[in-house]
């Protein structure tokens, strides 16, 4: 059963998760990928007979940015780790965010308690655990913070509580669909070199929370399964899944581009002009600015962005009666952004649906 105290970690997500979301700014290219090989130092990660989950992903991570410097030398490759050394899940994130990278991957390896009871692929993204395996896999990673000497960066998070999963939950991304199909390609990737597809999940991964970008976690197999600790320690094992991850990306990067480049341009506009009056739909509130035309904003029609108390606020249309503002409300709400809302403006400046509706009528 779940406390109904909440704790600061709750509050947090309650508070700051729902309303805001921090982006980096993202353009028409993929330029830059952010390759993190999980665990590494004192955080082994999982123990298969052969060899360690930790030298498993740093030897795929490494492969993988080779294909990816070698043929695409567009993109520019940073790792979170080049070595055998332990790098805190926070910092993870903020290696991402700082070089505002376009894609991030994590790479792991999974294992159950059982040994060859389990065996596969499988891709996550950010989101909520949806059944009791995908939950276990996330404490399983997220355990990594219990080796941290500060982690104060998490809120109070417990790795090992339900309840804060289900908090966690609520942290929403809005490049979730691009994670998603990222996902996708990577699992049929997978299944196309003959790997077991586990399918694409979703649960609540602290490597994955704070990053600002599509981001994918990916359990290459299972370490404690003989068969596939063999193929993932071996030099073919590691090339067949690295070639896997590489091939993904690069068909993502390419249909990203395109799209992109087809795409009409929204121009910013100013939607407040002095002694305008009329109706918007809300369905974005961010600290940091994005350019209208993001593609996280895909599909959504007349983009504009007004400051409002200290944070970005993304609209949609400007009309002269709540109802046509209704309909785009729920257009906007069919593209994914449940939350969004009517809102007025009143001679240029936020104001109450009621005080538009009476200036309009004059």
């Amino acid at each position: 059963m779940i406390e109904r105290k909440i704790s600061r970690f709750g509050v947090f997500c309650l508070i700051f998760l729902l309303p805001l979301c921090v982006f980096s700014q993202k353009g028409e290219k993929i330029q830059t990928i952010v390759i993190d090989a999980g665990h590494g130092g004192k955080d082994t990660g999982a123990l298969g007979k052969l060899t360690t989950e930790k030298a498993l992903n740093l030897a795929v991570a490494l492969k993988l940015g080779a294909y990816i410097e070698e043929n695409l030398p567009d993109v520019k490759v940073i790792y979170t780790r080049k070595t055998d050394k332990f790098v805190e899940l926070s910092e993870r994130a903020a290696i991402a965010n700082s070089n505002n990278a376009d894609v991030f991957i994590s790479i792991h390896c999974n294992s159950t308690e059982t040994a060859n009871s389990a065996y596969g692929a499988e891709t996550f993204v950010m989101g909520e655990s949806k059944n009791e395996k995908n939950l276990a896999v996330a404490k399983k990673e997220n355990a990594a913070i219990l080796l941290e000497d500060n982690t104060d960066a998490y809120d109070n998070f417990d790795p090992n509580s339900t309840e804060a999963y289900i908090l966690f939950s609520l942290s929403q991304s809005l490049y979730q669909s691009q994670s998603l199909d990222l996902a996708d390609k990577v699992q049929k990737q997978f299944a196309s070199r003959g790997r077991h597809d586990r399918g694409v999940q979703q649960a609540g991964f602290l490597v994955l929370w704070k990053t600002a970008m599509p981001s994918i976690l990916v359990e290459l197999g299972f370490i404690n399964h003989a068969k596939e600790e063999q193929f993932l320690n071996s030099e073919k094992g590691q090339n067949q899944m690295a070639l896997a991850l590489y091939r993904a990306f690069e068909e993502y990067k390419r249909e990203f581009e395109a799209e992109n480049h087809t795409a009409q341009t929204v121009s910013e506009e100013k939607p407040a002009a002095t002694g305008d009056t009329y109706f918007s739909v809300q369905f974005s509130t961010l600290n940091k600015k994005v350019p209208v035309n993001d593609p996280a904003f895909k599909g959504i029609k007349d983009v504009a962005v007004y400051e409002y108390n200290g944070a970005y606020r993304y609209i949609s249309g400007h009309f002269l009666t709540k109802a046509e503002a209704v309909a785009r409300q729920n257009e906007v709400c069919n593209l994914g952004f449940k939350d969004a809302f009517v809102i007025a403006f009143v001679n240029g400046e936020r104001g109450t649906i009621k005080q538009a509706e009476e200036a309009l009528k004059k």
